[in-house]
């Protein structure tokens, strides 16, 4: 591994010239070049460093000796591995919210120390469970007046976004897949509604932002001018502005779906609940991943039982109401993500390596398929066969309930059963044993819905 051999350097990270991420030996490291020793000294002389990793603001990291045939390596360190990276466009209104508190935060901080933020990335941001903790050691300068250049990114990243997640839509935040870069800040003026001019936090740093940054009299990056004291002034009005952003109303229809007992008679729900953590067990899994999870029931299983799981779904509501009640906990072993299972998240950026697809994610010890298989049967209108495929992509072990085309909950999604052929036990056994081998299955009290218990197999598919 030399300097000039950058074959383990993450894609993505090129961006600045202080440093870059490698992977080396299973595990991310951070390179420290000759550019940015100075600053990153600095940032740990100073004790910022030690202050943020002591609140679990930002992941802590050791140093490993720098290879010698790499002279632009003046530091390598190892930070702490998060298990599981996510996105800004995955994020729930909340998860996003408190991402751009934790920034606004750091820089607070950093400011204490004659530092600042260089950047305001989102992607600085990532999740341990339920809570946001800080990745970039990178970010820090040292502080030499005048604006704070990250200002704009901040605007573009977090505050627009959760503006418009408050007043159009809440799902906004996806369409961060469509710009990684962030919204632009004069789309998001003419986007809002007109009675947020008479709010001061999005009058000053959206409205009148976008109509300085269309005249560009004003500092670098969109920055306002201004003192340090002038800088603590401006954090703290977007600070306020962030916590008065209100979380949305979500229009979904599924946040109720356990309470209310939709489609499981009496009985029905505690025999799943024993048989999902009965069949679980036996595969002893550390991680999980928990496809169409909705409000985390059964991602609360997992974590009681030790493992660390991931719960996807596409309603943001349930997202975020799951977020809100984990985030407090510790330690926290949810990781709540809004995903499209039908349109999961691919490889975005410059040649398409700027993120990593949901497959180029670390897999599963046991995917959760749980009251789902009929929605990306019907609803998406999906083959068997392929959400067979999909499936086995993501994790070893399999447990999935398979609900009978005559159950109520399908009859909801659709008149038209006839259109679904394959839609039948011996068709969905079928299919599955293309890529899984079966252990176990289970019968859902009172119902005629099954769990199945799949180990993935090396059968061509």
């Amino acid at each position: 591994m030399g300097g000039n051999r950058l074959d383990c350097a993450i894609p993505a990270s090129y961006r600045d010239p202080a440093g870059f991420v490698i992977h080396h030996e299973g595990s991310y490291k951070r390179v420290v070049t000759s550019r940015g020793i100075d600053d990153y000294d600095y940032f740990v002389k100073s004790g910022l460093s030690e202050d943020l990793v002591s609140r679990g603001l930002l992941v802590d990291h050791y140093e490993e000796p720098a290879p010698r045939d790499a002279p632009d390596w003046a530091r390598l360190l190892v930070p702490e591995q998060i298990p599981f990276i996510s996105y800004p466009y995955e994020w729930s209104f909340d998860e996003l919210r408190d991402a751009a508190l934790l920034t606004l935060a750091v820089q607070s901080l950093a400011l204490e120390r004659g530092l600042t933020l260089k950047d305001a990335s989102a992607c600085n941001v990532q999740f341990r469970g339920a809570k946001p903790v800080f990745i970039d050691t990178l970010s820090f300068q040292r502080y030499d007046g005048g604006p704070w250049a990250a200002y704009e990114q901040f605007c573009k990243q977090f505050l627009g976004p959760l503006l418009l997640m408050r007043y159009r839509w809440p799902d906004a935040a996806r369409y961060l897949r469509a710009d990684l870069e962030g919204f632009d800040i004069g789309q998001v003026s003419r986007m809002l509604p007109l009675r947020t001019y008479l709010k001061g936090g999005p009058l000053l740093h959206i409205h009148l932002h976008a109509r300085a940054t269309r005249r560009r009299p004003i500092g670098r990056n969109g920055a306002p001018p201004g003192s340090e004291a002038g800088l603590r002034n401006l954090i703290a009005s977007l600070r306020h502005t962030v916590e008065r952003i209100r979380t949305p109303i979500h229009p979904g229809a599924w946040e109720g779906y356990y309470e209310q007992g939709r489609f499981y008679p009496p009985g029905a729900q505690e025999s799943k609940r024993q048989g999902v953590t009965a069949l679980a067990e036996h595969t002893r899994a550390s991680v999980v991943f928990d496809l169409g999870a909705n409000t985390g029931v059964y991602s609360r299983e997992m974590a009681a039982a030790g493992a660390t799981c991931v719960a996807f779904d596409s309603d943001s509501g349930c997202v975020n109401r799951l977020y809100l009640e984990e985030r407090d906990k510790s330690p926290s072993r949810i990781l709540p993500l809004v995903m499209d299972l039908a349109n999961p998240s691919p490889a975005l950026g410059f040649e398409l390596r700027g993120t990593l697809s949901l497959f180029e994610r670390p897999q599963a010890d046991l995917v959760l398929c749980l009251a789902l298989l009929h929605h990306l049967r019907v609803s998406a209108n999906l083959p068997f066969a392929r959400i067979a495929e999909f499936l086995a992509r993501l994790g070893r072990w399999l447990l999935i309930e398979f609900v009978p085309i005559s159950d109520p909950a399908v009859e909801t999604l659709t008149r038209r059963q006839a259109d679904f052929e394959d839609y039948s036990l011996p068709g969905f056994l079928e299919s599955f044993s293309m890529h899984f081998r079966l252990h176990a299955s289970r019968r859902v009290a009172a119902t005629e819905r099954t769990l199945y218990l799949f180990e993935r197999c090396r059968c061509p598919a």
